[in-house]
């Protein structure tokens, strides 16, 4: 039997109502992980504007926001929630929706659009869109990270971005796949960089690698210095050409062709 919506364990930090979907996770634990990442935001003088809905379901991945103009719905796979990393999801999560309320210019629909005018994708493969959207979703984690970092520290975050090195360094089935997933490789490395924190042994020689191999070892520096320096600001032109700098260099890469003359 699921559980019934709980009534708002922190009104003030903006939880509207909590629930199992899976009626087996530890709701009232996923709560109160809630409740504790909120309240260090609020020590910071960050609080949520808009109400959040937490919903508990099955997913592959560990969460993910939906923010609308009237709220957020914060998704938690069940699996999350065992793990020992649901404060740094939340943490994370709550990052989005702080700046999708801020109107940072990364989570801003219209810059967006913009760019992806800019890079023509309606004339590129749709395979390629995907790809760039990616870079721009790698973007907005890099600044929600900004924010959790300071309120659950980085005292993981080595083990974590090095795991995701781990599982993104290697060919995918087609190239644009490969090189989706060499951004991903870059995004981990340039975030662990931004904040001054090496991966673990053996990673950057092992991204390095896949570069290599894969024909985009020119390229991988590049993207991760463009994670790495975006700017600190939330002034919309200079992020904006900061992201418009990181997406040039993969229409530079699709013009050519780059990637395993194998894949389709």
């Amino acid at each position: 039997m699921r559980d019934r919506p709980v009534e708002p364990v922190v009104p003030e930090q903006g939880l509207a109502y909590a629930m199992d979907a899976t009626g087996h996770a530890d709701l009232k634990f996923a709560i109160r992980t809630w409740e504790a990442v909120a309240n260090r935001y609020a020590e910071g003088g960050v609080r949520l504007g808009k109400p959040v809905s937490l919903v508990i379901e099955p997913m592959p991945i560990m969460g993910a926001t939906e923010s609308t103009k009237d709220g957020h719905r914060l998704h938690v796979a069940d699996h999350a929630v065992r793990s020992r990393m649901l404060d740094g999801l939340i943490a994370h999560e709550i990052g989005h929706m702080a700046l999708a309320e801020q109107g940072h210019p990364s989570h801003r629909a219209d810059v967006h659009r913009r760019l992806v005018a800019a890079v023509d994708l309606a004339s590129r493969p749709r395979a390629f869109g995907g790809v760039v959207r990616g870079a721009m979703n790698h973007v907005q984690d890099v600044y929600a990270d900004d924010l959790a970092i300071e309120v659950i520290g980085d005292d993981r975050a080595s083990r974590f971005f090095s795991d995701w090195i781990r599982s993104s360094a290697t060919e995918g089935p087609s190239r644009w796949a490969t090189l989706g997933n060499l951004v991903s490789v870059a995004f981990a490395l340039g975030n662990l960089a931004r904040r001054g924190i090496p991966p673990e042994d053996g990673m950057a020689v092992r991204a390095q690698g896949f570069a290599a191999a894969v024909g985009l070892d020119g390229l991988l520096p590049r993207l991760v210095e463009g994670f790495r320096d975006l700017p600190k600001t939330d002034e919309t032109e200079a992020v904006e050409r900061a992201m418009a700098r990181l997406l040039t260099d993969l229409t530079t890469v699709e013009a050519r062709g780059s990637g395993p003359e194998r894949h389709p």
